[in-house]
């Protein structure tokens, strides 16, 4: 499944407590999603490049877009696995 693209303002941030952190997240629609990265706008293809991997790992992702920056995130409700965990990390290093 390919990635859902919004534009940012028409999604609802809110931020929570995960693994003794406060996280970046937010929903759109049914679902929720975590923050899984930031890229500026110049690095859209990187952006557009993880969510795709991520995707075809099983995750659900989704992207938002504003005029300087890229917003990467992934499901909360199917959390990514093992396998697409170890993508995003070897793509954002």
């Amino acid at each position: 499944m390919l990635p859902l693209v919004l534009s940012h303002e028409l999604v609802h941030p809110f931020k929570f407590w995960h693994h003794n952190e406060i996280r970046e997240g937010m929903y759109s629609g049914n679902e929720l999603y975590r923050l899984c990265t930031t890229y500026k706008a110049e690095d859209r293809q990187k952006a557009f490049g993880l969510a795709i991997g991520l995707s075809e790992h099983g995750a659900q992702v989704c992207i938002t877009c504003m005029r300087n920056e890229y917003k990467v995130w992934v499901g909360l409700r199917n959390l990514p696995t093992a396998a697409s965990a170890s993508l995003e990390e070897a793509v954002i290093a």
